[in-house]
Order: structure tokens, then C-alpha cells, then sequence
């Protein structure tokens, strides 16, 4: 039969000299490793505590938004945008105005977006109707491809926007039939 292996067998015991000359050491180790628990990520001012009054948390929103905005910074993206109707700067912008350039009638809502897009297609494939099917695939993919990077699911807004560039390029289709007979 196999033998019982002992875990204390080396544990030699540690004599008084030996334990005295171990505690600053020990209490070095701690103090180093509390120091080291703090992180501070692109933060400007060290916050005084770690639970309690007094700690500043950024609301989600603001969270998020800084998050984009380094993001787009670090791919070398300019924040600002032309819109045809002035200029956009993510950098500067509150939830309001994001907010407004997602609803109905703004500048990233359903229809604007569905009709740049259409227009861009259109022109991409020379006005010829015979192309329409490829251009239609290549949207499809464009929009598999940005599902998966988003884990899975798009925003509805996505979902509507493409839902009305499906409807604009059949309609361009149907009328470019009737324009042909």
C-alpha cells in the first residue's frame, strides 16, 4: 500500500531571533502591497477614499462617452464631423444633442442614414439595376459583420435603418423596371 505523504514533515520550527529579525520584512512586504492595489486609469485627480463621501464617480453616460471618445482618438479618428447642416464634435457633445441626432428627423436617424447609404450604393454601382443584388448582399454582410461586433444584436435604430435601406433600394429597383418598359 502506498504511504501517507506528510505535509509538516520538513517544517522545521522558526526560533524567536528568527521571527524578530522577519517582522519588518513582513510589514515592508505589506505596506509595498497596499501601495500597489491602487490603479489609476487616465484619472486627474487621486480620489481621497475608496468607499464613502466624498468619492467622484462619473455618471455611466459620461463613463461611456469619454470611453468612445478615447477610442476614436486612439484610432486616429477626428471627432468632428460635417454634417451638411454644420459641424458634429463628439468631443463636446451632451447627451441632448446625441440624442437629437439619433431621433427621427436628425442627421443620424432612420431616414438620413438610410438615404446616405442608399444614395452612396446607387452611385457606387452606376445607376445599373442589375448590380442591385450585389449591392444589397454587401450591405447585408456590412450589417452580419457589425451584429457580430456587437456581441450578437444591433441597436433597433440599426434594425430600422436598415429595414428602410431594403425598402429604398427595392423601390429604386421597381422604378428603374418601369423606367425600362
Amino acid at each position: 500500500m502506498a504511504e501517507q505523504i506528510d505535509p509538516t514533515r520538513s517544517i522545521k520550527p522558526v526560533s524567536s531571533v528568527q521571527q524578530d529579525e522577519m517582522k519588518p520584512q513582513q510589514q515592508r512586504e505589506r505596506s509595498r502591497n497596499q501601495a500597489a492595489d491602487r490603479v489609476s486609469l487616465g484619472e486627474t485627480e487621486a480620489a481621497g477614499e475608496t468607499y464613502g463621501p466624498g468619492l467622484k464617480v462619473a455618471s455611466p453616460y459620461e463613463l461611456l462617452r469619454n470611453l468612445v471618445i478615447k477610442t476614436l482618438q486612439e484610432q486616429g479618428l477626428d471627432l468632428q464631423i460635417s454634417s451638411g447642416e454644420g459641424t458634429i464634435d463628439f468631443a463636446t457633445m451632451s447627451q441632448e444633442e446625441a440624442q437629437d441626432l439619433i431621433a427621427e428627423d436628425g442627421y443620424f436617424g432612420v431616414e438620413k442614414t438610410s438615404q446616405r447609404i442608399v444614395d452612396f450604393a446607387i452611385n457606387a454601382f452606376g445607376n445599373d439595376p442589375a448590380k442591385l443584388q450585389q449591392v444589397k448582399d454587401a450591405i447585408d454582410q456590412g450589417f452580419l459583420d457589425a451584429q457580430e461586433a456587437f456581441g450578437g444584436a444591433l441597436p433597433e435604430i440599426s434594425q430600422q435603418t436598415y429595414e428602410a435601406i431594403m425598402q429604398k433600394l427595392d423601390a429604386f429597383a421597381a422604378q428603374s423596371e418601369k423606367s425600362a418598359e
